[in-house]
């Protein structure tokens, strides 16, 4: 059986009540299968004993990670047009029973974690199960901000101040909190925003946060039940999950190290998910980045819209929905976003116009990784042909605006600042 477009739009509205008294799985779902037909099973590889991937390979071994640094310690994968060009692994996932680091260790990206929860909020937008125009009290009525739009959560327009910086004072148990206690805080004390939404950008982890409430209202589903169950399996990303810290996987995984390889203990926010929270690996971001090339996860619209920037062009760093966008002198997009929580850091950046992506995962804190991804763009660059990103062209007409500042770290330490 087959649903139109409206009938899935009615029935949603249906059981979106019905969910609010606790109902189970939305079973609109069941006819939303993603197509696993064209997923890729395995990863392709590019011969790398032949030129130019050969002294591609030597001198992406000297870059500043890697071999070269001895402090760095994780994983690199890159690709091009939908082959492996380059990977490795260095250092210890986990050194009190010396496992090694390897391609098929899971690790905390952190905010990386952003491109699943926006991606999966537009899939649901285009399967009619929720609207991004909607206010997000529409799905969460406890949300005390009538003005905030899921739009806004998603391209960090809110101007909800974020929880990072001060859930710890209203939080004094041991045990880790959740997102319901994210909205609980919200609903509770309700806090100022930082300006009107919708007129500002302003990074806050709190956006992300809320969103995996309102995937959890529609779908019916706990958030790590929906991304294992429409999105991990389906595209075959067989070492990724959503982190619980009261129900940790069995299997090994990377820890999280301080620069001096001391364990880098949890808190009481590492059981917010949506945010944060998945670990995967560099091949499983492969097949991730490679699903969203051949529109095996979402639309080739969908992803368009993903990918648009919702601040204007005059702006070099921007975002879209759960990815940061920057815009290239040329025109040229490149998609990507960092992350940073505990000792875990990482990168995943998408030169859109070249299918050209960079991985690069780390489980000890060491500063700089982000910068390495443009970096290996410019080395392949003189060994491939890639697009000439610096040169210019006449960009679109828009108001002179001064830029905001700009939070270029994904995830914070916390503090204990009132918002």
């Amino acid at each position: 059986m087959k649903l139109n477009k409206s009938s899935r739009n009615f029935i949603n509205l249906v059981f979106v009540f019905a969910f609010s008294f606790g109902f189970a799985e939305n079973p609109l779902l069941a006819y939303l299968k993603v197509d696993t037909k064209t997923t890729p099973e395995g990863i392709s590889y590019y011969d790398t004993s032949v030129s130019p991937y050969k002294e591609l390979n030597e001198v992406l071994d000297r870059v500043n990670i890697g071999a070269k640094n001895s402090k760095f310690n994780g994983t690199i994968l890159i690709g091009y047009k939908g082959k492996v060009i380059y990977q490795n692994a260095f250092g210890d996932a986990d050194r009190s029973i010396g496992l090694k680091n390897t391609l098929d260790t899971p690790t905390q990206v952190a905010s990386i974690t952003k491109t699943f929860t926006g991606t999966a909020v537009a899939w649901l937008q285009e399967k009619g199960i929720l609207n991004i125009k909607d206010p997000v009290q529409k799905y969460l009525w406890e949300f005390p901000y009538s003005n905030i739009t899921i739009e806004h959560l998603l391209a960090h327009q809110s101007g909800l101040p974020d929880y990072l910086k001060f859930s710890g004072r209203y939080w004094s148990s041991s045990e880790p909190m959740y997102n319901d206690e994210v909205l609980r805080q919200f609903s509770t004390y309700k806090f100022g925003l930082r300006f009107t939404p919708g007129t500002k950008f302003d990074y806050s982890n709190s956006n992300y946060a809320i969103l995996a409430l309102v995937m959890e209202k529609v779908t019916g589903m706990a958030y790590k039940d929906f991304m294992s169950k429409y999105v991990f399996k389906p595209l075959n990303m067989d070492n990724t999950f959503v982190y619980d810290p009261n129900n940790e996987p069995k299997f090994k995984f990377a820890k999280s190290y301080n620069a001096n390889f001391s364990i880098w203990k949890n808190t009481h926010q590492d059981g917010v998910y949506g945010d944060k929270g998945i670990y995967t690996t560099a091949e499983d971001l492969f097949k991730w980045d490679q699903a969203l090339y051949n529109n095996d996860f979402v639309s080739e619209s969908t992803a368009e819209d993903i990918f648009e920037p919702r601040r204007p062009w005059s702006f070099t760093k921007n975002y879209g929905l759960g990815w940061r966008i920057k815009t290239y002198p040329s025109g040229h997009k490149y998609a990507y976003h960092t992350g940073w929580w505990h000792g875990y850091q990482g990168i995943f950046a998408r030169y859109l116009q070249d299918e050209f992506t960079v991985v690069i995962l780390s489980n000890r804190y060491i500063s700089g990784i982000s910068d390495n991804s443009e970096l290996i763009y410019e080395t392949a660059a003189k060994y491939l042909p890639l697009t000439d990103l610096n040169k210019k062209i006449e960009m679109p007409e828009v108001e002179t605006q001064q830029e905001q500042v700009d939070d270029i770290t994904d995830g914070i330490q916390i503090v204990s600042n009132f918002p």
